[in-house]
């Protein structure tokens, strides 16, 4: 039997991890484990300081007219990353909504004077066009400013600027009627609005006071509108003053008074304000039984405007439905 002496060479051991290293390993685990809230939120701050950069200089960019495409797209990732780092900061939502906000005119969306008179008589989603780009882009604008409101435990930097695009999508959903959204956002602090927001409120305000029929609060926005420091951009003619009175009076349903604005506002150009009057002018005589009045209006504006307006046809093959006793010398599809 063979005997080894304790001398005998010492047999090559498998390699391994250092005993030192795997201690290094267990410490840094455990500081790790211990200090792993104070490591979570320096990433997320370092996401916030990004997405705060981000948006101001989108901001500077919409300034000088300079903002494209890509400079939108790389906010949104910055926007979305922030979410992901940290999902209970509200300002990481507000700021993807905000990224979706930017969109707006590149699918043709505007918020200015122009775009307001012209669509005063209509509903807002013919403002928007009724495409799923539009939809879904006000879609995601509300879920994400309502998911920012809902995580904060109290207002965030960009608090008033949040409400703001909770307005226009809450104008868009239609679920409140424009008395109440006006109740719910008509005291949003215009100072604190970032300067791409300002036309936008006094927009929102505006056409959600018309459709309420509220002639008061459409006079302190006029008033407002003429002000020293004003910033909201939007401003009005005395034509499209005159013309937005006599819409207010419409939606009041104060008739009389409606018809008095709304003629005065009436050119020998077939412009909106002009074709938008004669129709509110007809609907108005139809409401009051004098529907063969209307039609008459309605046929005469037909021939000044060239005969090409599909929508003045529409409307008189509506009330010739209602009032059956009314006549047309226009062919508009009915049978004689």
């Amino acid at each position: 039997m063979a005997i080894y002496s304790r001398y005998e060479p010492h047999r090559k051991k498998k390699s391994g991890t250092p005993w030192f290293l795997l201690i290094f390993l267990i410490i840094l685990g455990s500081l790790g484990y211990f200090y792993r809230k104070e490591i979570f939120f320096l990433f997320a701050r370092d996401q916030s300081v990004r997405a705060e950069k981000a948006k101001e200089k989108l901001i500077e960019l919409w300034k000088s007219d300079k903002l494209k495409e890509s400079d939108i797209e790389d906010f949104q990732t910055v926007a979305i990353n922030f979410s992901e780092k940290d999902p209970t900061d509200p300002q990481a939502f507000h700021l993807i909504a905000r990224s979706l906000y930017w969109n707006l005119p590149r699918i043709g969306i505007f918020f200015d004077s122009s775009s307001l008179v012209l669509n005063l008589g209509s509903d807002f989603s013919e403002f928007i066009g009724k495409t799923q780009l539009a939809e879904s882009t006000l879609d995601s604008i509300f879920w994400n400013a309502r998911t920012a409101e809902a995580v904060a435990s109290s207002s965030f930097s960009d608090w008033e600027n949040n409400r703001l695009l909770l307005f226009l999508a809450e104008t868009y959903r239609q679920v409140k009627k424009p008395g109440a959204l006006t109740k719910d956002y008509g005291s949003i602090d215009t100072s604190k609005l970032s300067p791409e927001f300002q036309s936008v409120f006094i927009w929102l305000l505006t056409y959600n006071t018309m459709q309420a029929g509220d002639a008061v609060g459409l006079e302190k926005i006029l008033d407002a509108t003429k002000k020293p420091g004003y910033t909201g951009r939007i401003q009005f003619s005395p034509r499209e003053e005159n013309f937005l009175k006599g819409m207010s009076k419409f939606y009041k349903k104060d008739y009389v008074n409606s018809l008095s604005l709304l003629r005065s506002t009436k050119t020998s150009n077939p412009d909106k304000i002009t074709e938008t009057a004669v129709i509110t002018e007809a609907n108005i005589f139809h409401m009051q039984n004098l529907t063969q009045k209307g039609i008459d209006l309605l046929e005469e504006y037909y021939a000044f405007s060239g005969k090409k307006n599909e929508e003045i046809l529409n409307i008189i093959r509506v009330m010739l439905k209602e009032r059956p006793t009314a006549k047309t010398k226009l062919d508009v599809g009915l049978p004689k």
